[in-house]
């Protein structure tokens, strides 16, 4: 089985619709409606990528992807948001996020980013 990519997002109806969409076009997927969930995850160093929403309770994406690094976790992130800003961007530069989409998230473009690493 390939390695999964794992999504990470609080509204339960977004993260179900992307996860078919991505089941849709042959990847496996894992879900997560938290940061604190994704970090205890016990293959998530072994992962394809991860897309986390910038708005989460308790941890935001941003700083679960901040912890990520800390803890030499080395999975590709993609960043979304319904309510990004200029600051949001470039933290998610700064911590190197492959990606990052406004929500609604462009389907095509996801894909296109998630083909460019090969999964």
């Amino acid at each position: 089985m390939k390695s999964p990519i794992l999504i990470v997002e609080d509204d339960k109806a977004v993260r179900d619709s992307l996860r078919m969409v991505l089941e849709i076009y042959g990847y496996a997927v894992e879900v997560f409606a938290s940061g604190e969930a994704l970090l205890t995850y016990k293959g998530l160093g072994g992962s394809r990528c991860v897309i986390l929403d910038v708005n989460l309770p308790g941890a935001s994406g941003l700083e679960t992807l901040a912890r990520m690094h800390s803890e030499k976790i080395a999975v590709p992130a993609i960043v979304v948001s319904g309510r990004a800003n200029r600051d949001a961007r470039a933290q998610a530069e700064k911590l190197k996020a492959l990606a990052f989409f406004d929500k609604p998230i462009d389907i095509d473009a996801l894909l296109s980013t998630l083909h460019a690493l090969g999964t």
